[in-house]
């Protein structure tokens, strides 16, 4: 961070009941500040790590390769203390006495600690959440791409990992019984969804599992001996304890938490529901407006939106939208039969979109982007496409994983503004900048607002028609759907979790206003269902962006640039959205 520079000595002349009062200011108090800010930005970035061991471990920080993660009440306690504790500090903090700069590290990390701890304590979502899209039958299969092997230490401490998992299982059905017990339970769509991916998981011979993955990118200098002794453990390990795990978790599941499953799509039926969900719009939306207030935003913005699909369709005033995607569906050009005539599709759509970059900003990123295939043990659930950024030591590239299940389903006019969603200028501009950033501390570099994050990305959507990047008709359909979608998802995510709708009626709303297929919906509504405020983030993230944009131009006039301001707003990681405004006020006013 920036040192601020302190003035020796300094005295304020106060005249109060006709006498002169002079104190002294102690000029080394702003650096103490700043001190305490540095510091508390490093404990909470080592507290992230050790309690989040295998991300630790992508992005090269090898100190915890040999632990999974605790996931058990005595961990959960201490970690709530331990950030309690920085919050605490972090709010003893002289606002005043701290840079601009420094004010908006500290907003950050308070954001980030607050509203977490908040969430977590009223919504206790590791009590009930059975997750289809990132739950331990999808992340721990991951591992060997998270944990990679430069050295036989490295072998070894996967190896421990391995025999860790066991337990974790254990610990995991434990937490989904408190739930049960305390009122807290998944919905049983959920719960179909991931036993069904144990049962394709454990139908896959052990020595094809993707647990053995790691076998395939072994240093040069490994032995036939070593690779034969680590190829037999990880097998051992993975037939003797991860396949009776997931069988364990299974058989649990269906017999045990299914029959328990909650009768409401939406968690309204939970302990302290309107809280809960208060406590997730402020977490991952970073607003205080209500779900009531939030349901009508979406409301007007689905209208505004169709109003635009129906200029661009040249339908009538009033007249359903979902005609013409149905029409675009009936286009065989408008699908592709393989799955590498997919990745390839959206591979030059990447490419289309970095070659335009240069016109909307100055500073871009160094690390490289690739267009990766979705795994095959996670592609049925998971959506069309999603970012994963590059390990700290750039070993590997960030990759945009485009979906590629059924080929022939996945409509062309949506993978434009995907593409430039996920990939440039959406997430891989922000998020690489953000950790390339060394003049910001690590914790503000990978850690912040899902609706800074997400509302850019959509935001990207919207800046991609301001640079041409949508070529035809097709495309720009299609981006105007994505950004429909988006608003749907303020309607459906607030009725599901505070108006008591039902997966069906979340369905045919969000059918009836995207031109979403039925399977993508299906997708859609149980990531709803299961992850409840998260899709919040994106509208009402690029509404506040857009908001700023213009202030800004009222405020310059003839001297704004858009790079300009994208480099700004683009400075400082993901940041809360009062912080960003602030700073952008401060920046337009030349201040």
């Amino acid at each position: 961070m920036k040192k601020i520079l302190v003035v020796t000595l300094a005295a304020l002349s106060v005249v109060s009941c006709n006498r002169t009062v002079r104190v002294k200011v102690d000029p080394a108090a702003p650096a103490r500040d700043s001190a305490k800010l540095t510091r508390l930005g490093v404990e909470l970035w080592e507290e992230t790590m050790r309690s989040s061991p295998l991300w630790a471990t992508f992005l090269g920080d090898r100190r915890f390769d040999n632990r999974l993660g605790d996931i058990g009440p005595a961990e959960r306690e201490r970690h709530t203390a331990e950030l309690a504790r920085i919050l605490a500090d972090a709010r003893a903090l002289d606002r005043a006495a701290l840079t601009s700069d420094e004010r908006t590290t500290a907003d950050v990390l308070e954001h980030v600690i607050a509203t977490g701890l908040e969430s977590d304590s009223r919504c206790r979502s590791w009590s009930w959440s059975v997750d289809q899209m990132y739950g331990p039958q999808v992340w721990m299969a991951e591992i060997p791409n998270q944990h990679a092997i430069r050295t036989w230490a490295h072998a070894e401490s996967l190896a421990e990992r391995y025999g860790q998992i066991p337990d974790w299982y254990a610990q995991h059905r434990k937490n989904l019984r408190d739930g049960v017990a305390t009122g807290r339970t998944a919905a049983p769509g959920n719960i179909d969804r991931v036993v069904q991916q144990l049962d394709d998981q454990l139908a896959v011979a052990v020595e094809k599992s993707p647990y053995l993955d790691a076998m395939t990118e072994l240093p040069a200098d490994f032995t036939e001996a070593q690779r034969a002794e680590l190829r037999s453990k990880l097998e051992g390990l993975t037939r003797a304890g991860i396949y009776p795990a997931m069988k364990a978790y299974r058989d649990f599941l269906k017999a045990e938490l299914r029959p328990a499953a909650r009768k409401q799509a939406g968690i309204g039926g939970f302990p302290d529901a309107a809280g809960c969900y208060a406590a997730r719009i402020r977490e991952e939306s970073g607003t205080d407006k209500t779900a009531e207030q939030i349901h009508a935003i979406g409301v007007t913005e689905v209208a505004r939106i169709q109003n635009e699909i129906r200029t661009l369709a040249k339908l009538p005033a009033g007249a359903p939208v979902r005609p013409a995607f149905d029409a675009l569906g009936q286009k065989k050009e408008m699908f592709l039969p393989t799955r590498d005539e997919l990745l390839e599709h959206n591979r030059k759509l990447v490419a289309r979109a970095q070659a335009a970059l240069p016109r909307a900003f100055n500073r871009l990123p160094k690390t490289p982007i690739e267009v990766k295939a979705l795994e095959p043990f996670r592609e049925k659930d998971a959506p069309a496409g999603y970012y994963q950024s590059a390990p700290k030591d750039r070993s590997k590239p960030a990759y945009y994983y485009s979906n590629t299940y059924e080929p022939q389903t996945r409509p062309l006019w949506n993978m434009a503004a995907l593409a430039f969603h996920e990939g440039v200028p959406g997430h891989h501009l922000q998020i690489a900048l953000a950790e390339e950033n060394t003049s910001i501390p690590e914790f503000q570099r990978r850690l912040g607002p899902t609706a800074f994050v997400e509302g850019w990305a959509l935001y990207s959507e919207r800046l991609a028609f301001e640079l041409g990047l949508y070529e035809s008709t097709e495309e720009k359909m299609g981006a105007l759907n994505y950004e429909a979608w988006r608003a749907v998802r303020l309607v459906v995510d607030t009725g599901l979790h505070t108006k008591g709708w039902s997966r069906e009626e979340a369905l045919a709303y969000f059918l009836a206003n995207t031109g979403h297929t039925k399977i993508e919906a299906e997708n859609e509504i149980d990531r709803y269902i299961m992850w409840p405020g998260q899709a919040l983030a994106y509208k009402m993230g690029q509404l506040e962006i857009l908001d700023m944009r213009e202030e800004a131009k009222r405020t310059m006039g003839t001297r704004f640039d858009d790079r300009a301001f994208h480099d700004r707003l683009l400075s400082h990681g993901a940041v809360p959205m009062p912080a960003a405004r602030r700073d952008l006020r401060e920046w337009a006013a030349g201040r």
